[in-house]
């Protein structure tokens, strides 16, 4: 079982390793390691927006959080991280978001100046804590040398040395991958920083996902703030 689910989630969020993966409406940010003083981090989107992408953009404003799977699991980040509205999508019994820094989402009309680092969620399958894969399994699927790991609390998280720069232009090949679960729901998590970014540097990759973990396990039991969310079924 525990072998299958490994392979599941290295097939949907936890293995996001191509853009042709990411949900068809999502518009994933370029990850440049440094933007224009004027913008602080706006440099991370390299491609200057037309006035459609700008219309866009208003109307699909970042999210502090968002429901998936009928509630099952509510997505958001720490201070300074929203939830990009574009890239919201439920299909086959699994729902998958991406946070990003409100900042950047909004182009410098909201929030902090945070960490460039991009995290994907994919909330999947019914499962249980013995089913997530260790660490060294997930980088033994993957292929890919595992440089880091964190196996505590029902969250296990394997940082890896390569596969992170094929999703984003400029990304770090160094990233992290990694699952828990949320109720019944396996929940794959993956985070991605531009080349040389000091957060894929040690542990501050796995305290950004485990601080993601716990924005969703506060927000997944039934609290009001749920009644602002946005929903994808």
């Amino acid at each position: 079982m525990r072998v299958a689910v490994a392979g599941a989630l290295i097939g949907i969020g936890l293995g996001l390793g191509a853009c042709a993966e990411l949900p068809e409406t999502a518009t994933p940010p370029q990850l440049a390691a440094s933007g224009p003083a004027s913008g602080g981090l706006a440099g991370l989107f390299e491609r200057k927006p037309a006035a459609d992408d700008r219309a866009r953009s208003i109307a699909l404003k970042p999210l502090e959080q968002a429901s998936l799977l009928g509630g099952d699991v509510v997505v958001a980040g720490p201070p300074g991280y929203c939830v990009d509205q574009r890239t919201l999508t439920s299909r086959g019994g699994r729902g998958f978001a991406m946070i990003a820094s409100c900042n950047i989402l909004s182009r410098g009309q909201t929030g902090d100046i945070v960490a460039p680092a991009v995290v994907t969620v994919t909330a999947g399958g019914r499962g249980a804590v013995q089913d997530l894969p260790s660490p060294e399994t997930i980088a033994a699927e993957l292929g890919a040398p595992l440089i880091g790991r964190y196996d505590r609390d029902g969250v296990r998280l394997a940082h890896l040395a390569t596969g992170g720069d094929a999703l984003f232009p400029d990304g770090d090949p160094r990233h992290w991958r990694g699952a828990f679960v949320q109720g019944d729901r396996i929940v794959g998590l993956a985070l991605y920083a531009p080349k040389g970014h000091p957060i894929l540097s040690g542990d501050s990759g796995g305290t950004l996902l485990r601080a993601v973990r716990a924005r969703i396990a506060a927000l997944s039991k039934g609290s009001s703030d749920q009644d602002a969310s946005t929903e994808t079924r």
